[in-house]
């Protein structure tokens, strides 16, 4: 369909805002009213999709002169700027599992078409869209462009290259900016966006020394002091990996145990010699992150359930009315935002 016919419920994430100031600080852009709207827009967790189109339209009003925007944009990217998807990310202990969690959690940065991701011969491909590609060509790079700068800031692989890239967009006059920009082939006019990238990146650790990353890490780990008073080392390494599993569904004690290289037997043991019981220990975990994830504005509640490894949000609170006394939006209202 065409872009325009982008329906009120189809969205973006509002932190995408940030990339755009990024952008504007990194260029040296004054462009006050564009700023004003950037920073109007940031404080809600979503705009619709068709405002970030005008944005990114707007942005190229002002650099007529710039006929490769959406890559340069794209290359700007942080971990901060998609939202929760950064902290999921933050995680992941491969490349591979980053990414089949961004493909998985892909409708809390955007819901505008769904993502694919699977091997193809020697190649990971990761495609999005339809043959009738809603989006808009600067969206579209921005998406690819930033995909691949996350890539290799999550990997630390700064030389990490894609095999091929399919662009849906009409090939450009001059298409030697996509060529060094990517330093591989750049297919346009093709049904879908998609990525090739070497099947073996599924393996690259993930590299955490990202600032951006760090601070995230950071916050989690001072809920995780929170959670639990005793800062016993079994303890601390149970909390680790609780967390590691969250986003990718409930954190079985089997699971979590076998991580730790211990049976789920010995793990119980192990909490009952400290008076504690494995889901006791959960949920003290998932209660103070998620008084943590709250006190974040950006976070909305489905993305906080998720977060915490819960399959509804309605699950999640039930849980923390237990907790509190008071649902989650209570609570936030009343508690002091995240640095304050």
């Amino acid at each position: 369909m065409p872009a325009n016919n982008a329906t009120a419920s189809t969205y973006v994430a509002a932190s995408l805002t940030g990339l755009l100031t990024a952008f504007l600080d990194h260029r040296r852009l004054a462009l006050p009213v564009l700023r004003a709207e950037l920073a109007r827009l940031a404080q809600g967790p979503r705009m619709p999709i068709t405002t970030w189109w005008a944005l990114l339209d707007t942005l190229q009003q002002a650099l007529p002169d710039e006929h490769a925007l959406g890559l340069q944009v794209g290359a700007c990217v942080q971990p901060h700027h998609v939202g929760v998807l950064g902290y999921l990310a933050l995680y992941s202990e491969t490349l591979g599992q980053a990414l089949l969690r961004f493909t998985r959690y892909q409708p809390l940065l955007h819901n505008l078409v769904p993502s694919h991701m699977g091997p193809q011969g020697d190649a990971l491909v990761i495609r999005w869209g339809t043959e009738d590609h809603p989006s808009t060509t600067l969206s579209d790079d921005v998406l690819v462009a930033g995909l691949m700068v996350s890539v290799r800031q999550l990997t630390g692989r700064h030389d990490l290259q894609a095999l091929r890239i399919d662009s849906p967009r009409t090939a450009p006059a001059d298409t030697t900016p996509y060529a060094r920009f990517h330093g591989c082939p750049v297919h346009f006019g093709s049904p879908v966006a998609a990525v090739y990238l070497p099947l073996s990146v599924m393996h690259l650790p993930v590299n955490t020394q990202d600032p951006h990353l760090t601070g995230l890490l950071e916050q989690q780990a001072q809920a995780l002091l929170q959670a639990l008073p005793s800062r016993d080392a079994l303890l601390s390494q149970l909390q680790r990996q609780i967390v590691a599993v969250l986003q990718d569904g409930q954190p079985d004690a089997a699971v979590v145990a076998a991580r730790m290289g211990l049976s789920e037997r010995a793990l119980y043991r192990a909490l009952q010699q400290r008076g504690l019981r494995y889901k006791q220990v959960l949920n003290l975990l998932r209660h103070g992150l998620a008084k943590d994830y709250l006190r974040d504005p950006q976070l909305s509640l489905p993305e906080i359930a998720c977060m915490l490894g819960y399959a509804e949000q309605s699950v999640f609170s039930r849980a923390f009315r237990q907790w509190e006394g008071e649902s989650p939006l209570r609570w936030r209202r009343r508690a002091p935002a995240a640095g304050q």
